[in-house]
């Protein structure tokens, strides 16, 4: 267990710029496009699963999802990590909000890069 020493001297507290009130806005509405994409993504996966065709529209809706997926999950991690920056952090660790989006965002690149690739290559 983690015990902190008794006769540390206190931290003076960081001076860093407060988050924009764009930034505070738009988080949640990134928060709403980000899961609605995501259950977009899920269902035309399940579309294609019990079709097994792979029509022109369904692809392109797949990969548009898979899309904003990426681009949304990547911005929130931004936020994230910058709203707690590691000097903060008490052994630097991670919040679960910057691991869950940080990882999508890790997945969802490399997927939708492999994704779109195959897309343009297909034709």
């Amino acid at each position: 267990m983690y015990r902190p020493k008794q006769d540390r001297e206190q931290e003076q507290p960081t001076n860093r710029p407060k988050q924009s009130q764009f930034i505070r806005g738009a988080l949640p509405m990134l928060t709403v496009v980000f899961w609605v994409a995501a259950a977009i993504f899920v269902v035309m996966i399940a579309l294609y699963a019990f079709t097994q065709s792979m029509g022109v529209w369904l692809s392109w809706m797949t990969g548009t999802s898979l899309l904003v997926v990426t681009v949304t999950s990547g911005a929130i991690a931004w936020v994230e990590f910058s709203s707690n920056p590691e000097e903060d952090a008490e052994r630097g660790e991670w919040t679960n909000k910057m691991l869950f989006y940080a990882l999508v965002f890790a997945i969802t690149f490399f997927v939708a890069f492999l994704y779109w690739a195959g897309l343009f290559f297909a034709r």
